[in-house]
């Protein structure tokens, strides 16, 4: 066994060749967040109908939304519900857990349009009659910019269609938004002799 004066000298040799020879390695360099997707699914909503915003990240520790929705997380892959009152810009912003990485920041925007038509209470006087007598198919509907029906005379301050059908009939009623929404229902009369 060497005297422990030598085993103390070779000690320090080793510690100086390797701080000499470069031993130690460099912290990582800190990867910029980013923003791989962020979208609005749909990109236009009918007011009152919620959709879906969708993001992706890559190297972030910590992301914000503005306006914000809910508390978001990093994620690969994530959507979340939106129902916005109006028209709006979202912003995306993630940041890296070194703020030495910097941030990325995305934005989209979601139009909000008109409430899409609805037709309800669809219904006929009588779903069986006899061959020319009248039907009347009564109807109520909401957010819509024009109706029609057909076949027969459709009367628009009492929301009815009158007919006098000769063969079984269906109705259809269709309802026209200010987006080129539409809504439609049907119903059948039979004709018997």
């Amino acid at each position: 066994m060497p005297p422990v004066g030598m085993v103390r000298n070779i000690a320090v040799a080793v510690t100086a060749i390797a701080a000499v020879s470069g031993c130690s390695h460099p912290a990582p360099k800190a990867e910029k967040p980013n923003i791989t997707q962020f979208k609005a699914n749909p990109a236009v909503l009918a007011a009152g109908i919620s959709g879906k915003l969708c993001y992706g990240v890559e190297n972030a520790a910590r992301l914000e939304l503005t306006p914000r929705v809910e508390d978001i997380l990093p994620a690969s892959e994530r959507c979340i519900d939106i129902a916005p009152k109006a028209t709006t810009v979202y912003t995306l912003t993630a940041f890296g857990a070194d703020p030495a990485a910097g941030q990325d920041m995305k934005q989209v925007e979601v139009k909000v349009g008109p409430p899409p038509p609805r037709i309800s209470d669809l219904k006929a006087n009588s779903t069986q009659v006899r061959r020319g007598a009248m039907v009347r198919v009564c109807f109520k509907v909401q957010n819509a910019k024009s109706v029609d029906g057909k076949p027969g005379k459709l009367n628009r301050r009492t929301n009815c269609l009158t007919d006098y059908p000769k063969k079984t009939t269906t109705y259809r009623i269709n309802a026209h938004g200010g987006d080129k929404e539409e809504d439609s229902g049907t119903v059948t009369v039979k004709v018997g002799p």
